[in-house]
């Protein structure tokens, strides 16, 4: 997981929604990563996972989960980070 890039989307969405939650952090990189260790892979229903295979540009994307988090990974990329419905903690 230490091969993976952070967009500055992805990290500006972890930031807000981390503020949304009501925590602070130093250092939200560090964050990030020390969740990705956690995250295992999640398997997606087909009709969602094609949705979202247009929205990222035709390129497949790998959903990794941990603690109610999802990274959403395009080509060694978070392109984003997105907030579960559910707790996976």
């Amino acid at each position: 997981m230490e091969d993976l890039t952070i967009t500055q989307h992805a990290l500006e969405r972890f930031i807000e929604r981390q503020k949304k939650l009501g925590q602070k952090m130093k250092d939200p990189e560090a964050c990030i990563m020390k969740l990705l260790k956690h995250a295992e892979p999640e398997q997606i229903d087909h009709a969602h996972k094609i949705k979202r295979i247009i929205k990222h540009g035709f390129r497949e994307a790998e959903y990794l989960v941990t603690c109610g988090w999802r990274f959403v990974v395009v080509e060694g990329s978070i392109v984003t980070i997105e907030r579960t419905k559910k707790s996976q903690c």
